[in-house]
């Protein structure tokens, strides 16, 4: 198993359960990918956020598996939308028919567009066209250009013209599905689910060996040898791929894959600035913000979710901008990036100004796939080599968002087409990477 992050967790641990033995390879020093955590005075605190979805049946079925379900704990939360530094609850029908920014008539004309998306679900045929035709054909050109084209800069740049309606109209229907926002937690964050599926993967005897990095991957014969950083070289029966698909791109290039060798699938990254206060923002969880002359393009207050209680009353605040690992903005100094975004807590919310108790800065290069227009007919199969090589990986969440429970569906379907190819009588050793 290539990678540890939860795509190369949840594959490991359907192929070990079938009774495969499992050697999982993690280029870092700790599983889960980007469930990892820092230490602030004594508390772990996540550097990238993360919620339970009531809809994410796949992850919870894995918690399920693993012995933490029960543990997970739900609550209601509110999103707030601040536009020129006025602050609009965004939760209910009759919040957006207050939400002064637009014409009343833009109004109802988003409501519709929600409730079609949660109605009709993702179409499949909404991949053939561009998101913003379908938000021009639904909703209006006012309503794209006021709402929803500074959303989706804010999310995916410049490249956001050309991804697939189908993509948005899923987000919508992932988000919207209820008619409260409840999201839910794991004591301990997303790094206690990592370490309960490590734990269950060492109890049937899978191996998992950290800083680990390997370099590249070819078939040798009936085997596939894997070559890592220092020069070392082993063979397994089969190899799971999880990486993203550069990575794969980086260290096959002389394997057979067929199609998925011409799927160039381009990645937006995050900076992520954490801020620690003494005091809360808002009541909100979630916060885009647009027209306030800020830096980030949205806040997520942690501790509206994982009350302040189990964070020894410090209130955990994310100051967010996806973009590029090219742009301007990923390649400013950690320090600079989180003096502007102090400068964006003290002037949108100066009550909470003079409580900071600490600040960090966190950025990653491949988190929300740029997909293109009808991606649907290029998504790469999960056996690329069958019988030999595997794939898991964000490349073929699509139409769905990028998050670890569309992780774990591939991950399943990666091992449900394992188990038709591979007799089950016969256990294999399998190598992996996240």
């Amino acid at each position: 198993m290539l990678g540890g992050g939860i795509s190369g967790l949840a594959s490991a641990w359907h192929l070990s359960r079938a009774g495969h033995r499992v050697v999982l390879f993690e280029a870092s020093s700790e599983l889960g990918g980007l469930a990892s955590a820092f230490d602030h005075d004594g508390l772990a605190v996540e550097r990238f956020y993360h919620c339970l979805m009531p809809t994410d049946d796949a992850l919870l079925a894995l918690l399920r598996d693993v012995g933490i379900e029960r543990e997970v704990i739900w609550r209601q939360v509110a999103m707030g939308f601040m536009v020129g530094g006025r602050v609009f609850p965004m939760n209910t029908a009759l919040d957006l028919l207050r939400f002064e920014p637009l014409p009343f008539l833009d109004r109802l004309r988003m409501g519709l567009m929600a409730l079609r998306a949660r109605a009709q679900g993702p179409k499949p045929e909404l991949d053939e066209i561009t998101v913003v035709e379908w938000i021009r054909q639904t909703a209006g050109e006012r309503l794209y250009r006021r709402l929803w084209k500074p959303l989706l800069e804010a999310k995916l740049g410049d490249s956001h013209a050309g991804i697939p309606a189908l993509w948005l109209a899923s987000r919508i229907h992932r988000e919207k599905s209820s008619q409260k926002e409840v999201k839910g937690f794991v004591p301990g964050g997303y790094r206690a689910i990592a370490a309960a599926i490590e734990r269950g993967l060492r109890s049937m005897g899978a191996v998992i060996r950290l800083r680990t990095e390997v370099k590249r991957i070819e078939l040798s014969g009936e085997k596939v040898d894997v070559t890592f950083q220092d020069g070392a070289c082993e063979a397994f029966d089969r190899a799971v791929v999880t990486t993203p698909l550069v990575t794969l791109h980086q260290m096959a290039p002389t394997l057979p894959l067929g199609a998925v060798r011409d799927v160039q699938l381009d990645y937006q990254g995050v900076v992520n600035g954490v801020i620690l206060t003494k005091r809360p923002l808002s009541r909100f969880y979630w916060m885009p913000i647009v027209e306030s002359g800020a830096v980030c393009q949205g806040v997520v207050e942690m501790t509206n979710l994982v009350p302040a209680a189990r964070s020894n009353g410090v209130y955990v605040n994310y100051f967010v901008n996806y973009t590029h690992r090219s742009s301007e903005l990923y390649s400013r100094s950690d320090g600079e990036l989180l003096d502007l975004y102090e400068a964006d807590m003290r002037r949108l919310f100066p009550h909470a100004a003079g409580g900071v108790v600490g600040r960090y800065l966190f950025r990653t290069p491949f988190v929300e796939p740029i997909w293109t227009l009808r991606y649907g007919r290029q998504r790469p199969p999960v056996n690329p080599i069958p019988g030999r090589v595997y794939l898991a990986c964000t490349a073929q969440v699509y139409p769905k968002i990028n998050a670890w429970n569309s992780c774990c569906e591939v991950a399943a379907e990666m091992a449900e087409t394992f188990a038709r190819e591979i007799s089950a009588t016969r256990p294999v050793a399998v190598a992996g990477r996240a």
